[in-house]
């Protein structure tokens, strides 16, 4: 008797035992659940930019109707743009809300460069104030992103990107190497300049060194006619000669290279017309009282036809009797009656129309470059 009960016991602790680890093992799952849940949530909470505690914060939202994928920062001061902050693979989504970290000088403002996805342009805006900014809205208008900025104090601005940030990346390559190409050619020309200078320095030396000699001839001749008059009539004829020395080297200088003045030239491209759907106003909402009607009974009057509804009949009737009317007396008639209104709501009505954002036109694009003065031409 006692072993089984010594054997109940050790079973009904044990039971205990793995009862109380299941317990705690689905404790610690719930735990776990929480905390990956948690995590999850903060994962989907994206940034730009690293925030540390000199950081300053901004949220923005994409509405640009497209993806941005270039989103570049710098203090004013500085002359260039950081990286991309935005990762391979990474693009701000339309209609998504970010917050961006970012760091400036003191004193300094807030430079901002962003590109849209499949458009090889960036729009850059200079000298952002962002002291008393509560948020920022990215827009697109007319080919061009905007930044839409609502003050703390409820007003709101519209940003628009500097003249030249959107141009695309080849057009500002071309009027780079254009740059450049003209600077090589001034070069050319001061260099050409300077040896034409020096060449003619050159040879006005040289044009003084024969004087020089010319005259230093000269004076020996004279000393030697003075000291040996016997040869006076060989010196007179030696110094009768011309002398072929002193514009030996006046035509020595070569002509200036030829310095190209290249002139733009342009093709003119058809641009189509754009435009969008959009829902148009045809009906404004409006209440309508519509009545609320019940079938009556009626007392009619059988000689005239009142309705006899809540007077004294017999009084009426009575007066037909005293008149001679050969009918006399009422019946009773159902008939429709407003008993009240109800207010029935119409909502809008709109329709779909096309508006026109930009009209067909034309463009001048870039095709290349001419001297005005050989006809020589040259690729973009």
């Amino acid at each position: 008797m006692k072993t089984k009960q010594i054997l109940m016991a050790g079973a009904l602790a044990l039971s205990m035992v793995l009862s109380g680890g299941m317990l705690t093992g689905c404790s610690n799952s719930s735990t776990k659940d929480t905390k990956t849940t948690e995590v999850a949530k903060k994962k989907d909470v994206k940034t730009l930019g690293q925030k540390t505690k000199d950081s300053k914060s901004l949220k923005f939202t994409n509405s640009t109707g497209k993806k941005i994928t270039v989103f570049e920062t710098k203090s004013s001061s500085e002359e260039n743009f950081s990286d991309n902050l935005l990762e391979n693979g990474d693009a701000v989504k339309n209609k998504e809300e970010r917050t961006l970290y970012y760091t400036t000088k003191e004193n300094d403002k807030l430079d901002v460069k962003i590109g849209l996805q499949d458009d090889d342009k960036t729009f850059v805006f200079k000298d952002v104030d962002t002291d008393d900014t509560k948020k920022v809205d990215v827009s697109l208008k007319e080919d061009k992103v905007n930044l839409d900025v609502t003050k703390k104090d409820g007003s709101t601005t519209t940003l628009t990107p500097s003249e030249d940030s959107a141009k695309t990346e080849d057009e500002k390559k071309e009027e780079q190497e254009v740059k450049q190409e003209e600077k090589k050619e001034e070069k050319k020309e001061e260099t050409a300049k300077a040896d034409s200078s020096n060449k003619s320095n050159t040879s006005e030396s040289k044009k003084g060194n024969t004087a020089s000699t010319t005259n230093t001839s000269s004076n020996k001749n004279n000393t030697s006619s003075s000291s040996k008059p016997s040869n006076s009539s060989s010196n007179n004829s030696s110094s009768s000669k011309p002398s072929n020395n002193s514009g030996s080297n006046s035509n020595n200088s070569k002509p200036a290279e030829h310095t190209h003045n290249w002139v733009a030239q342009y093709k003119t491209v058809n641009v189509p017309e754009k435009g969008h759907n959009e829902q148009v106003l045809v009906q404004a909402a409006y209440d309508e009282q519509v009545p609320i009607t019940e079938m009556k009974a009626h007392d009619i009057c059988s000689s005239c036809g009142a309705d006899l509804t809540g007077t004294d009949i017999s009084s009426h009737v009575y007066q037909h009797m005293i008149n001679g009317d050969d009918k006399g007396g009422h019946y009773t008639e159902w008939r429709e009656t407003v008993v009240g209104y109800k207010t029935v709501h119409h909502d809008a009505v709109y329709e779909t129309r096309y508006v026109v954002d930009s009209p067909a036109t034309t463009k001048q694009e870039l095709t290349g470059y001419k001297c005005s003065s050989c006809g020589k031409t040259k690729a973009n």
